[in-house]
């Protein structure tokens, strides 16, 4: 029974279809279809049966699939033992992420981290939330913000290295003409971009430290992507609520200025998720620990290692050593 079969099988029960398979893990349809030939012939059972469009196990695909996962992660434990006796030797890591982190945080970070460790390969992936999370998504590590939220991200371990706080944003030609909201009741009368990247939630958790309010945003403008989002906002388009980090750049440059200073959503953890079976590797040991104690001044978009701002002190508040 080979490894590659058990995998192709565990593809396309999570996919549910071969094509999807196909497109989710960049894998010939044809390859995909001969390994399961292959691994059915060899247990002498069907694993799948159609139903409708979709491709469902069958009782003894059902019986496989436990075991088959059990398998897969052995030898990715395997692996993470023998990486950890070669650290000399050229090794790699997937790191996985969300939109909104991408080049704000992972790229800069993963490529410092790359300097430091030069015998490693990286490779860096936008992901949404389900797929991030996915049991199939061949990712060693995440870097998330905010509480996960997807059942598969319950078999992760996930260390803080920091926090964040999100607030509302416009652009100053905006602010001239509109004027400033003065309260959050008068978001009512603005212009407002509305952000609906993560589970399509249009709610504006503020509050001032004394009082608490939850804003149903409607706006003219809405997009699934934080970056459409924030340039909309930038363009004047209106009043839009971001994470501090993902603004960082604009309001250094006067781009973007915050509304209602004084209001901010609770703070919400960033946070180093890995599958927990990958506990014993050490290139997650390794990306844990970087984040940990390097995180401060790379919440921007710094394309030279010159740009990367470095006024913000390592020991403030949220920052240091990661909390299991």
């Amino acid at each position: 029974m080979r490894i590659d079969d058990l995998k192709a099988f565990m593809r396309i029960a999570d996919c549910g279809s071969l094509s999807e398979a196909a497109r989710r893990h960049g894998a010939a349809k044809g390859s995909l279809s001969h390994q399961l030939r292959r691994l059915e012939s060899e247990l002498g059972a069907e694993l799948f049966q159609r139903r409708g469009g979709r491709l469902a196990p069958t009782s003894a695909g059902i019986a496989l699939l436990p075991h088959a996962r059990e398998v897969i992660q052995a030898c990715e434990r395997a692996e993470d033992v023998v990486t950890a006796q070669r650290a000399t030797t050229r090794s790699h890591l997937r790191i996985g992420t969300t939109d909104e982190l991408g080049t704000n945080l992972m790229g800069p970070l993963a490529v410092e981290f790359g300097r430091d460790h030069p015998a490693v390969n990286i490779e860096l992936l936008i992901l949404g939330a389900a797929s991030l999370f996915h049991p199939d998504s061949g990712i060693d590590c995440a870097l998330y913000a905010g509480d996960p939220t997807d059942p598969a991200a319950a078999n992760m371990v996930a260390r803080r290295f920091s926090s964040y706080v999100s607030r509302l944003y416009a652009a100053p030609d905006y602010l001239a003409i509109r004027g400033h909201p003065a309260t959050p009741e008068d978001l009512g009368r603005h212009a407002l971009v509305v952000n609906r990247s993560r589970s399509g939630s249009t709610q504006w958790a503020l509050s001032d430290g004394t009082r608490s309010v939850v804003f149903h945003a409607d706006g003219r403008i809405a997009s699934n992507d934080n970056w459409m989002t924030k340039l909309c906002v930038v363009q004047g388009q209106g009043i839009g609520y971001f994470p501090d980090f993902f603004v960082a750049d604009e309001i250094r440059a006067d781009a973007l200025v915050p509304v209602l200073p004084g209001w901010t959503s609770d703070p919400s953890p960033l946070l180093v998720l890995h599958p927990a079976h990958r506990i014993a590797n050490p290139l997650i040991k390794a990306l844990t620990r970087f984040v940990g104690s390097r995180f401060d001044g790379y919440t921007s978009f710094p394309y030279r290692r010159s740009d990367r701002p470095d006024r913000m002190p390592l020991d403030r508040p949220g920052s240091g050593a990661p909390a299991a």
